[in-house]
């Protein structure tokens, strides 16, 4: 609450507390006034004036706001209004009938205030933790001040003061700011900078002309700076130049730390600010940096290194001239004998890498003649392609289709083991039995396909359960397509399938068996059945596109990406999604080397 004491007799005249009509026993200023009165801020939404010879006057006025109000700071302007700086609800200005508040939508760096002083002048100071705002009642405008100002610091409660000669004094945790009008910026005058702390090597050293260090392989300095503005304060912008190191200035940024890494030199640091107004320093403030060199770069330990290396290398030189003459005489007659022997092998060499390499050849033509012609797939597909990258020059990968009525047709994926010259005999033999099975034995159901390739590959290589003969097979996918209603039924042993229906992508997983390969008692495969609209797409592939590495990173690619790849590129026509996939592979794979075969095949219904 409040006590009045009298000064003759120093007893206790009087208490004021809730109790006989005090808003709040919570006391945070009193304001006196000439007639002997006061005004008593607290912890409430009322301003009670108290008078020691009527008590306590009230108002009928309240401070309203979003917070519990609490009045920290009061002062008094030359009109006789009393202005209230609350912590959350701004300011509020009492003045005979009225009350009227100030917050952030007036211009207020924050609603919550430390202190608050009317000036001679009838400006209004308010400081906050992380800055001050000065409101002038006459123009209604409101300009702030950032921690800037006080190198970072931030405003003491109630510490604001003006002196008999019209200073600002302002409290802070970084020391006393004091504001003087008479060298307030005038039109035409530059910032003033000042350099705050320089942090080597997270040592922080107060601002001096120089700094000399000793030798070490690298420095990490760190150089904050501040340019003095009262006028416009948010609006400075700085640029550095460190000689020695940078090419030029940099571009004028409001950023107010420059950070260098830097070896043994000399240095020169130059600090620059410019205001809204374009008006900059004539001078820049600077400081050197000097770094010593180490030992080993010094003249006289160059100069005694190259003394003691010019006889060493002297006398090496001469030793080695004698055993080089030895050695070549030797080196020669080897040399002749041994060229005529690499001569000889790399002829043979040359003539059976030949004969391989043209046998490989007939092999990719037979392969190539092997595969069903792709005019024919866009007979019945006219949005239809073939991605088809072998590793080497034969393919472990092949595809195959065939039209089994007017509305049916089969297309097929699959991926061989290995790759050359084993995966190609694999994906020959593939070919051939999926041509009598679907052909001539007329089996159409893809899972019926699937079983009857696996049991005539084992039959065909002569794997066996017991004796592990051989364990070659495929990963594939069977497409069977009714072509009059958008019907698919498909079969896959594991490989996936992605289908875009309705602009929605659907990853579907294979059968965890593989067609030959290692024999299991008993293998399934079931089939899968979707009905599709125009438009939509079905997209069968082997692995080796989501195992290619390449990119950024040089990771593998993976089916994520190629998934999302798939829903970025399916609204297209089928033409523009060949044309982005084969793109999108080659700027994916850049300069690595392809792992394994390439099939990409892609239908829009």
């Amino acid at each position: 609450g409040v006590h009045i004491i009298s000064r003759q007799t120093a007893s206790l005249k009087q208490s004021y507390i809730m109790n006989t009509g005090l808003a709040h026993n919570y006391i945070n200023q009193i304001l006196l006034l000439d007639d002997g009165s006061g005004y008593v801020a607290t912890n409430s939404e009322r301003l009670d004036r108290i008078d020691p010879d009527s008590g306590i006057i009230k108002s009928d006025l309240v401070m309203s706001g979003t917070l519990l109000n609490k009045a920290v700071s009061l002062d008094i302007d030359s009109r006789g209004a009393v202005w209230v700086a609350t912590e959350g609800n701004g300011v509020f200005q009492f003045h005979g009938d009225t009350v009227r508040s100030l917050t952030t939508a007036n211009g207020l760096l924050t609603n919550y205030a430390y202190a608050i002083l009317a000036d001679s002048n009838d400006d209004i100071w308010i400081s906050h933790q992380q800055g001050i705002s000065r409101y002038n009642p006459g123009t209604d405008r409101t300009k702030v001040f950032s921690a800037s100002f006080a190198s970072g610091g931030a405003c003491n409660e109630g510490a604001i003061y003006e002196s008999p000669d019209g200073k600002i004094f302002i409290g802070t945790t970084q020391g006393v700011i004091i504001y003087d009008r008479e060298k307030d910026r005038k039109a035409g005058s530059a910032p003033r900078n000042n350099i705050n702390s320089v942090t080597i090597n997270d040592v922080v050293y107060p601002y001096r002309e120089s700094y000399s260090l000793p030798y070490k392989k690298r420095y990490i300095v760190r150089v904050n700076y501040t340019g003095i503005d009262f006028t416009e304060p948010e609006k400075v912008y700085y640029s550095t130049y460190l000689e020695n190191f940078d090419d030029d200035w940099t571009a004028p940024s409001p950023d107010r730390e420059a950070v260098y890494s830097l070896r043994d030199g000399k240095y020169r640091f130059n600090l620059v600010s410019v205001n809204e107004d374009g008006i900059t320093q004539e001078n820049p403030l600077a400081f050197e940096i000097n770094i010593k060199k180490p030992v080993w770069r010094t003249w006289w330990f160059i100069l005694s290194l190259l003394g003691l290396s010019a006889g060493t290398v002297a006398l090496i030189i001469r030793e080695r001239e004698k055993a080089h003459r030895k050695l070549q005489e030797y080196l020669e007659s080897e040399l002749a004998a041994r060229t005529r022997v690499v001569m000889k092998q790399k002829t043979e060499l040359e003539a059976q890498n030949l004969e391989i390499t043209d046998s490989i050849n007939y092999a990719r033509r037979i392969q190539s003649s092997i595969l069903p012609d792709l005019k024919r797939l866009k007979e019945h597909f006219t949005d239809a392609f073939v991605l088809f990258y072998p590793r080497d020059i034969v393919s472990g990968d092949f595809y195959w289709f065939d039209q089994l009525d007017e509305d049916h047709f089969i297309l097929v994926c699959a991926d061989s083991t290995g790759h050359g010259v084993p995966g190609a005999f694999m994906s020959m033999i593939g070919s051939t039995l999926l041509q009598d099975i679907v052909t001539r034995q007329r089996i159409t159901k893809p899972s019926e396909i699937l079983s009857m390739l696996d049991k005539q590959i084992f039959s065909t290589l002569n794997q066996n359960l017991e004796l592990g003969v051989s364990n070659d097979g495929m990963d594939i996918v069977v497409c069977e397509f009714t072509m009059n209603n958008r019907h698919v039924r498909f079969a896959s042993a594991m490989r996936p399938v992605l289908i875009v229906i309705g602009g929605e992508s659907y990853y579907i997983k294979g059968n965890r068996a593989s067609v030959g390969g290692q024999m299991v008692a008993e293998k399934y495969f079931d089939d899968q059945e979707y009905y599709l609209n125009e438009g939509d797409s079905i997209y069968l592939f082997t692995d080796g596109l989501p195992d290619q590495f390449g990119g950024p990173e040089g990771k593998k690619m993976k089916i994520a990406r190629l998934k999302s790849l798939i829903e970025e590129i399916s609204p297209l026509e089928i033409s523009d999604q060949e044309e982005a996939l084969t793109k999108f592979l080659m700027e994916w794979k850049g300069d690595y080397e392809q792992v394994d075969d390439i099939l990409f095949m892609g239908v829009k219904v």
